[in-house]
């Protein structure tokens, strides 16, 4: 059973700036009867043209417009009772077939959740393993998301073991004389080998800045003068440990310059990281795939390429 909190006040948003401190709270709820307030970010991006029109040899076929997916992390705002229904029928679901609503914004739930008159509780809902298991989330005009309804083993913070991770990590930039090249790691995981950005867990009193630096340096196994150019903000996805509990991670990340371009790195094999490398924007870009870090890679390429 996850810990209820009953008196837990409204939590604000996490702060713009990621060096302000990432948020040591947390807990789980459920289904919101009442409406949360539209989120205004755009729901359609252009999808790419057919085939060429017949005849004048113009593309004149209708641009149609797709669904952008959720984020990898939504959030459910409901009450006690219905928790324990959930975890009952092992499926988050409302009377009368109605949808379940879900927001991007975890301060916008707890704003929902308080209007109930018994104990407010969110549920932390990995929307990126729900799709990818045949889940459907739709926009609404509210700018809420809407499913028919969600099995609890994507409901994070509903499943035994269930913890959160704060982490930082960074990208080295070199200016060099033919443009900025950007420091990766290539590593050992699991489901194979990966280029990814360095990051870890906070220490205890670290700030994001500081731990972003710090676990750059020790994954590249080198000592470097790396001072940040800028915060990228923070991604948050789930993943399972490899025992099988379920985490909630909340990544800050930060560009970091760097006045030499190092070659005499040790790579901290112990953690899986087999080498080091470094490349264009564009080249990073393409080869860091982690669908919750692509929108940082796309800010980088922005303000690198600007």
């Amino acid at each position: 059973m996850v810990p209820t909190s009953p008196n837990r006040p409204v939590p604000a948003e996490p702060p713009e700036d990621p060096s302000a401190g990432p948020r040591a709270w947390r807990t789980l709820a459920g289904p919101p009867e009442a409406e949360e307030r539209p989120d205004p970010r755009t729901d359609e991006e252009p999808e790419p043209a057919g085939p060429e029109a017949e005849g004048d040899g113009v593309n004149t076929r209708r641009v149609r417009a797709r669904p952008t997916p959720p984020p990898d992390i939504l959030y459910h705002a409901t009450c006690a009772h219905r928790v324990e229904g959930a975890l009952v029928r092992g499926v988050v679901e409302i009377r009368g077939g109605r949808p379940v609503y879900l927001s991007r914004h975890e301060g916008q739930a707890w704003q929902v959740a308080h209007r109930h008159a018994e104990v407010p509780q969110i549920l932390v809902v990995d929307a990126s393993r729900a799709r990818r298991d045949g889940c459907r989330f739709d926009r609404n005009a509210q700018g809420l998301w809407q499913t028919p309804s969600l099995p609890i083993r994507h409901v994070l913070n509903l499943r035994r073991g269930y913890a959160e991770q704060v982490s930082a990590g960074g990208i080295p930039v070199y200016q060099g004389p033919d443009g900025p090249e950007l420091a990766l790691i290539r590593v050992q995981r699991r489901s194979g080998v990966t280029w990814e950005v360095a990051k870890g867990k906070l220490e205890p009193g670290e700030s994001p800045a500081a731990a972003a630096v710090r676990e750059v340096c020790e994954e590249m196994g080198c000592p470097m003068d790396l001072r940040v150019m800028a915060s990228l903000g923070y991604v948050r996805y789930g993943f399972n440990t490899p025992e099988g509990a379920p985490r909630l991670k909340t990544l800050y990340m930060y560009l970091l310059s760097c006045a030499v371009r190092r070659m005499d790195f040790a790579p901290a094999d112990g953690e899986g990281v087999l080498e080091v490398g470094w490349f264009p924007p564009d080249e990073a870009m393409r080869l860091v795939t982690h669908r919750s870090l692509r929108p940082l890679m796309r800010q980088v390429l922005h303000r690198l390429q600007g």
